[in-house]
């Protein structure tokens, strides 16, 4: 009885011993795969911040990418002032616009007989204008009008320094204040006699900027040198002409001063003019009144002084110049002095309440009539001299039986103002004469008449 439970005993512990021998290669088993999947886990967060920071430094290197693209991208728009392509720094830019001019001229009364009627195109001109590098301007405009091509502009002009920028190439010298406004914002159709006297446009450099910021300032140039009221692309001679010009706007800063709109101002210029072709002195419908005798050339020197000045009140506006030359003239062996004056007063009201200044208006309602909108309109009148001395017959420069030399106008005008880009003028002219007949014989030429009805579009 004994023997049997020492021998379960026995039997009981072996089983045990058994089991616990077994039990201990499965805990260890199960540790190790415990440790091996923690050691992958491990391993595949690794990976996981890994491909966190590839992701992180791509998108990094992305946004710098696109920062810099946005930096140099270039932005095209299309307003008032043309088609301009601009970079995004505003470093470089180029702006295209156009000015197209269309003339209707209808002559009539006495002096119409030998004067066509004719519609012409008088000014297409395309233009190219922008900056480079920030402180470089350019402007280039050439003009196909009447029947012709020409570049009237092309020049640089560096403009680091506001109280001297440097201006090269081909442009208006700073002497006539009318001829310095911009062809479109004329008051009327063609400028005024004094306009004649003082060079449309010429090759050099000029220096010019603030005196006083906002109240005066200069312009300094050297030129090839042109004859009045013409423009060349060559020099006559070795010779140069000089211009200058100072303008004041003393009571500028202050809207509410009554004289902020009043500008005062002198150009003249110098120079010799051997070698250049003699002036054409035009009417204000375009035809010439004043003819040298055969044999005459310019010779010796040439100065030009102009005072002028505007004054801009509300939509009131006047604008005066007075020219006077004297330059060298030569027939043979004689050579001498001869004077040219001219002057003009014109005034100008707007009727429907924009405000005049140097520039076009730029209406409150552009033309719309289904919204009872009607655009700018604007009412103007100008008068006028021009008067050679008697060297100009006595000395046989010119004849009075083919040349005038006196021209008195007077000009009444309407301007409608569509939009800022649009523009409809019809302007009256009438021109008398005086010293000289051309058309008429024992007299003095015949009155000219005329009216010019101009269709205007610009965008410069």
């Amino acid at each position: 009885m004994l023997h049997k439970k020492t021998t379960s005993f026995i039997l009981l512990g072996l089983a045990f011993a058994s089991g616990l021998a077994q039990a201990q290669p499965v805990q260890a088993t199960s540790a190790t795969s415990t440790q091996q999947e923690i050691n992958q886990l491990r391993q595949r967060l690794d990976e996981l911040e890994q491909q966190q920071k590839v992701t992180a430094r791509t998108k990094e290197l992305a946004d710098e990418a696109a920062a810099e693209k946005a930096k140099t991208a270039a932005s095209v728009t299309a307003d008032t002032g043309g088609f301009t392509i601009k970079s995004n720094d505003g470093d470089f830019t180029l702006k295209i616009g156009a000015d197209l001019q269309v003339d209707n001229r209808s002559f009539f009364g006495a002096g119409s007989g030998s004067l066509t009627d004719t519609t012409v195109l008088r000014r297409i001109r395309p233009t190219f204008s922008g900056t480079v590098y920030h402180n470089v301007d350019y402007f280039f405009r050439p003009d196909f009008g009447l029947g012709t091509t020409l570049i009237y502009d092309a020049y640089v002009e560096l403009k680091y320094f506001s109280r001297a920028k440097l201006r090269v190439g081909k442009f208006k010298p700073p002497v006539g204040l009318e001829r310095l406004q911009v062809d479109d914002d004329t008051t009327f159709v063609e400028r005024g006699l004094p306009t004649l006297l003082v060079p449309q446009r010429d090759i050099g450099f000029q220096l010019a900027g603030d005196l006083v910021k906002g109240r005066a300032t200069y312009a300094v140039g050297i030129f090839n040198g042109v004859p009045d009221g013409s423009l060349a692309d060559t020099a006559a001679s070795n010779h140069r002409d000089y211009a200058g010009r100072i303008f004041l706007t003393p009571f500028q800063p202050d809207t509410k001063n009554p004289l902020h709109g009043l500008g005062v101002g002198i150009g003249a210029s110098g120079g010799n003019v051997d070698g250049q072709a003699l002036p054409n002195f035009k009417t204000f419908g375009q035809n010439s009144f004043l003819t040298f005798a055969s044999g005459v050339t310019e010779a010796g020197h040439r100065t030009r002084l102009q005072p002028q000045l505007y004054y801009y009140l509300g939509g009131f506006g006047l604008l005066s110049d007075y020219s006077v030359n004297e330059e060298g003239l030569q027939k043979g062996t004689f050579r001498t002095d001869v004077s040219f004056r001219a002057y003009n007063v014109e005034l100008s009201y707007i009727l429907t309440g924009e405000k005049k200044s140097f520039g076009s208006p730029t209406p409150k309602r552009s033309f719309d009539p289904k919204h009872n909108a009607w655009g700018a309109w604007e009412v103007s009148l100008r008068t006028g001299r021009f008067w050679a001395d008697h060297a100009l017959y006595n000395d046989g420069f010119a004849s009075p039986t083919t040349a005038a030399r006196e021209a008195h106008e007077w000009v009444g005008g309407v301007n409608w103002f569509l939009n800022r880009l649009v523009r409809i003028t019809a302007d009256y002219g009438k021109t008398n004469f005086g010293g000289g007949a051309a058309l008429a014989v024992g007299g003095n030429r015949t009155e000219e008449k005329v009216v010019t009805v101009r269709f205007q579009i610009n965008f410069i």
